[in-house]
């Protein structure tokens, strides 16, 4: 063979493995993973600040258009999946006991979702008939209901197919749930290390053909990335239960993590390109992974969607427009520090129970509010929990374990009225209040003194033991009325921070 035949048989062979490898390169398969979680009842568009300035957010009609233009664009290669904490938490949702969500995922088609720990709250009864109304599976791969069998009507994985890929959705949720739940409502379950149980879903799904394995997961952001260190073969964990935006995709080890906020004002849309033969993913989206829901002419309100809202609206309007008092600044949560709104409803607390102390769970303080009017459906969506007003009797030793407990929460922190704390922080958990006070005495742990809170602290909610020492318990009034009378009797409310809470380090 001449050496011009040599040459030319070179460039032949490459130019025959370029095209091959472009080939292959060209039949990797688009999938797009489409998610919420936490939208907690916001199936009305309303204002937040911290979001945008200037328009609505949120509301099921926009956020069911976007998911309608994602999928069309790719429409046998899309799965839409929820991460939980999807029913409680908004007048409409909450008086009909999520009906009105289901009907909006069911119509949306949902593929699958991760069991919420505030799926519990309204009682096992209410989560029945949400599960058996819904045309898709609830997942909870590490609950053990009595006999130590799984949660009865729940599954702990679903096999999917898109594209022509084989793919296994597996549901965990957060092991906090049997104390950030009305603790009566799980007591005969228990929660298992999520990393415990995912390697042996893992090998099921493998063995049941699965190739693209997602953990749908209502843990929180850091659990879920500790969840992708201990545990490989994880393909994505589609997360909830923190709230956290994640705008660009985090990867541990060979896991992509992602997570769509909170109350709908996004939705997630992960992008990835899966090798046939192999079903690792080749590619994935690496920024732009959230779709705003603001309605503009980007995302036109779904007709349909909004004839469903509508319909529910309109049985709750009259009243719920109701206004029950006014603010003259805006009502503003903090997690981890004093917040004017919390001092608020510790102040309404502490005075309807006649109390020495008022004490709420900064976790119940569920939304902002706006200077102005506030109207019955504010007052709800504050504080959509159904909780109750618990006035008891506690030796100071027990206010200031509780106090303890509550400088170590990583989420938040109790909000306080007549009481004042000091935290250091780089102390050790246990010590790491310096300065205790009621009225401007220092609390004495010997002495008696009344405490006012709410039926969810009470039970020990939120890891809050202490409560359980209390003697001569009085229950009165729900919380939302006890609010709700504050501010017909001060209103307009100016409430301001005080220092009733100063964090050091």
């Amino acid at each position: 063979m001449t050496r011009s035949s040599r040459l030319l048989l070179i460039v032949c062979l490459c130019v025959l493995f370029c095209t091959r490898a472009g080939v292959a390169a060209a039949r990797t398969v688009p999938l797009t993973i489409l998610h919420m979680n936490d939208l907690h009842g916001h199936i009305l568009p309303y204002l937040d600040k911290t979001v945008r300035e200037d328009k609505m957010v949120s509301g099921a009609a926009t956020f069911a258009a976007v998911i309608q233009r994602e999928r069309a664009a790719n429409p046998d290669g899309t799965i839409l999946l929820s991460a939980g904490d999807m029913f409680q938490g908004t007048p409409i949702s909450n008086v009909f006991k999520g009906e009105p969500v289901m009907e909006i995922m069911n119509a949306l088609r949902f593929d699958a979702m991760a069991l919420g720990n505030h799926e519990f709250d309204w009682g096992r009864e209410a989560l029945d008939k949400l599960r058996t109304a819904a045309a898709f599976p609830f997942l909870a791969a590490n609950i053990l209901g009595p006999g130590g069998s799984g949660l009865q009507g729940t599954k702990p994985y679903v096999l999917l197919k898109r594209g022509g890929i084989d793919l296994a959705v597996i549901g965990v949720i957060t092991p906090e749930t049997r104390y950030s739940t009305k603790p009566a409502h799980v007591a005969d379950l228990t929660f298992l290390d999520p990393a415990s149980v995912v390697p042996e879903m893992i090998g099921k799904v493998r063995g049941e053909g699965a190739g693209l394995v997602i953990v749908l997961s209502h843990l929180g952001l850091d659990a879920d990335q500790e969840l992708a260190r201990k545990v490989p073969g994880i393909d994505v964990i589609v997360g909830g239960h923190s709230h956290t935006a994640v705008t660009e995709p985090l990867r541990v080890n060979d896991t992509i993590i992602v997570q769509a906020g909170y109350y709908g004002i996004y939705v997630g849309a992960l992008g990835v390109e899966v090798d046939p033969e192999t079903s690792k993913i080749v590619s994935a989206s690496t920024r732009d992974v959230l779709r705003p829901v603001v309605a503009d002419e980007q995302a036109p309100a779904d007709p349909a969607i909004a004839a469903l809202v509508d319909r529910y609206a309109q049985k709750i309007k009259a009243e719920f427009a109701r206004v029950v008092g006014r603010s003259d600044v805006d009502l503003v949560r903090q997690a981890m520090a004093e917040s004017n709104v919390g001092n608020l409803i510790a102040d309404a607390i502490r005075e309807a129970g006649g109390a020495d102390i008022g004490l709420q769970n900064g976790g119940g303080i569920r939304a902002d509010l706006p200077a102005g009017d506030v109207t019955l459906e504010h007052l709800y969506t504050l504080l959509p929990f159904d909780n109750i007003l618990v006035t008891m009797t506690l030796k100071g030793e027990h206010v200031l374990r509780l106090l303890e407990t509550s400088g170590e929460q990583h989420t938040r922190i109790l909000q306080i009225s007549g009481l004042s704390v000091e935290y250091d922080l780089n102390r050790p958990a246990g010590s790491r209040v310096v300065r205790a006070g009621v009225n401007g005495e220092p609390v004495k742990p010997d002495a008696l003194y009344r405490v006012a809170t709410n039926d969810f602290l009470v039970a020990g909610g939120d890891r809050f033991t202490a409560f359980k020492e209390g003697a001569d318990l009085v229950y009165g009034d729900p919380l939302r009325d006890v609010v709700g009378d504050y501010l017909k009797k001060h209103s307009p409310v100016n409430p301001a921070i005080e220092k009733r809470i100063v964090i050091r380090n």
